[in-house]
């Protein structure tokens, strides 16, 4: 079904549609990169990250398609990178800069391996709930149960692992761009609000440092933000900031809050097809977590946001409209 349904949709929608799709991956093996290149290639003119702006507001043959990767496992850079590169294809990899080259797995790696032993889910963190707590807390939860269990992710694995910095630096090099996600991987609106600028501003910084010039791109952990905290990363320095609003990015959306649609290696083409085809609506969906439907009251939102503070600078007490938007982000 999926595998009619979906190049079917997909090939009326490209002529109805302006702009584009961002794809958000996360880790690929060679042949899943080699296969989402190939399906995605039918139907979309891959870009670079540079070109996004412009190609927002130009109409082509081809609508464009974006791909970027989060987190910065060792294996988008072993792996993933030296195949697109065989192909020719441009990529965009944002990173966690505080995990760069450390031996310390992310929580959500370690909450993975303890479902995969425990075949259920660990106390105290269900999947509705998890996500809704500060990144200390959530981190503090899940290594306790990691020490009760004798469980952990296996950092051997460059599926969890994350690349080094001289391994970022020769993407750099090789011609991928290399963006800012976060100094930890912490849910940005769960966090005290110096606390979530304070995360985006440093990421930027240091990914700029490490490079050697300005750090262009900052993407959401989970996707999750306010037009508040989106602000304050192109004050930062990014003229681009991703979400995880699974649609099409066409001129209707500012360079603040630009969406992603999530694709997994796991994907059949169909799917792939589809899912794709559907994000072309407008419509919001639901994201793998539950979120996607609230960025519509977020967007309302968003408009009558103040500007953030100067980069670097902690924050005064919220206004009513961040109030508000942080309302929107924790309902359910």
């Amino acid at each position: 079904m999926l595998s009619v349904a979906g190049p079917l949709s997909l090939a009326i929608v490209r002529h109805f549609k302006t702009g584009g799709v961002i794809v958000n991956e996360h880790i690929l093996t060679r042949e899943q990169t080699r296969r989402h290149v190939e399906i995605l290639g039918r139907w979309f003119d891959f870009i670079h990250l540079n070109d996004l702006p412009e190609r927002i507001n130009r109409r082509n043959k081809k609508p464009f398609c974006l791909l970027t990767f989060d987190d910065g496992k060792r294996s988008n850079a072993t792996v993933v990178a030296p195949e697109l590169e065989r192909l020719g294809v441009p990529a965009v990899f944002f990173l966690v800069t505080g995990s760069l080259g450390s031996e310390t797995p992310f929580w959500f790696d370690r909450y993975d391996a303890l479902r995969t032993k425990l075949g259920a889910v660990p106390f105290g963190l269900n999947p509705k709930v998890h996500k809704q707590l500060p990144y200390d807390l959530l981190g503090e939860r899940v290594e306790r149960a990691c020490l009760q269990y004798g469980v952990d992710a296996e950092m051997s694995n460059d599926d969890i692992r994350t690349m080094t910095w001289e391994e970022a630096r020769n993407l750099h090099r090789s011609g991928f761009s290399i963006g800012a996600h976060g100094v930890t991987h912490a849910i940005l609106p769960r966090e005290p609000r110096a606390a979530a600028f304070k995360n985006i501003s440093e990421s930027i910084a240091k990914v700029s440092a490490e490079i050697g010039e300005s750090c262009t791109s900052f993407a959401f952990p989970n996707g999750n933000y306010t037009a508040e905290l989106a602000r304050h990363a192109m004050h930062c320095g990014a003229r681009m900031v991703m979400t995880t609003e699974p649609t099409w990015v066409d001129q209707t959306f500012p360079l603040w809050r630009l969406p992603r649609v999530q694709l997994f290696g796991i994907d059949s083409r169909g799917k792939m097809e589809l899912k794709t085809a559907v994000a072309a609506t407008g419509r919001i969906l639901a994201n793998p977590d539950g979120t996607g439907r609230i960025y519509r009251a977020i967007n309302r939102l968003a408009k009558r946001n103040s500007r953030p503070s100067r980069c670097g600078s902690v924050p005064g007490p919220e206004e009513p409209n961040a109030v508000a938007e942080n309302r929107a982000m924790h309902a359910r």
